[in-house]
């Protein structure tokens, strides 16, 4: 990835999560991107990029030889909103986490977004589960038959998802 996707993919951030979210996801975004392995999948449209995607890896400490990936941030640039972007995003990324060997995909999101791609509620922890007041928006995509079931213990994320604020929920729905 050069450069200039980098810019265009922070961009994307920027200008889909508005004037108060935008810098603080999009600075977010630019930290996951430096990582070895964050995985990036984009949607262009007109030549340029429209959506984008991240998954970086969720490690339950019990089940270490099981493949999670963490889905976050994942934004659509306002003007493409509504157009398939987000479903072209959300088909491309199971298929390709799918066929590196994933095992199952975590996201803490928008309740009647995900449920359209397989996502469904979990019981399984997040990194801070006493913040997680609306339990309907952490979901988990089973990639793998059977995964996500015997997974246990405290989730660990990369180091820019490690911050009490970004799994508060308190302040949605």
């Amino acid at each position: 990835m050069n450069q200039t996707d980098i810019e265009d993919i922070l961009n994307v951030h920027l200008l889909a999560f508005g004037d108060e979210e935008g810098p603080e996801i999009a600075a977010l975004a630019r930290a996951l991107l430096a990582l070895p392995d964050t995985i990036s999948i984009s949607a262009q449209r007109e030549g340029t990029i429209a959506g984008n995607v991240l998954f970086t890896p969720f490690v339950f400490r019990d089940h270490p030889g099981t493949t999670c990936y963490l889905l976050a941030p994942c934004a659509v640039l306002p003007k493409h909103q509504g157009s398939g972007v987000g479903k072209e995003l959300m088909e491309r990324s199971i298929d390709h986490l799918r066929s590196i060997g994933v095992d199952a995909v975590f996201v803490l999101g928008v309740p009647d977004f995900y449920p359209r791609y397989g996502y469904v509620p979990t019981d399984k922890q997040t990194p801070y589960p006493e913040l997680l007041t609306i339990p309907e928006s952490w979901m988990a995509l089973e990639l793998t038959p059977g995964a996500v079931a015997p997974l246990s213990g405290k989730p660990t994320a990369v180091e820019a998802f490690m911050h009490p604020e970004l799994w508060d929920t308190s302040a949605y729905g």
